[in-house]
């Protein structure tokens, strides 16, 4: 005789149910996978970028600094770029610092990036100094404005900066 007659033999019901949280659960932990996968990524791309963006900073600083030396005071400018010094003045024409034909001057080499940072320089037309005063006997004051342009990449090639800035003289 069976002293439990209301107990119906199992049939792995909960078998099946395990199978499937089981399931539930390793799908939630390839999705978390996935996620920090991405997000890390994503701090990589964030990093390139940013030292790329010191990188042409500093090579924008060096060719501020060369403007202000005395070898940027005698520097010779021309329509071609020798040396990546353009006479914007002259021609008229503005460098288009995409183009691979562009002349470029190599700044300080740095440690982290793939390629060394680079600045070229413009001397953009004379305009007049409106900050001094006008004597009727005097001729007008006149500026030399310079724009430096400065590239530079990450630690990979994938990732650019470009800054600019204007010289005054």
């Amino acid at each position: 005789m069976n002293p439990y007659p209301s107990v119906r033999p199992q049939q792995g019901m909960v078998l099946v149910v395990c199978l499937i949280m089981l399931l539930l659960l390793t799908l939630s932990g390839l999705a978390a996978m996935q996620g920090s996968t991405m997000q890390e990524k994503m701090a990589g791309n964030s990093r390139d970028s940013e030292q790329a963006f010191l990188a042409a900073e500093a090579a924008l600083r060096g060719g501020e600094a060369f403007m202000a030396s005395a070898s940027g005071a005698t520097a010779t400018f021309d329509t071609a770029g020798t040396a990546g010094l353009y006479d914007v003045a002259t021609s008229g024409v503005t460098t288009d610092w995409q183009s691979a034909s562009t002349n470029w001057r190599n700044s300080a080499s740095l440690t982290g990036v793939a390629a060394t940072p680079k600045y070229l320089v413009e001397k953009l037309p004379e305009v007049i100094n409106k900050g001094l005063s006008l004597e009727a006997d005097l001729p007008l004051n006149t500026m030399i404005i310079y724009r430096i342009t400065a590239s530079a990449v990450g630690q990979t090639t994938t990732s650019r900066a470009v800054l600019q800035s204007t010289f005054r003289r």
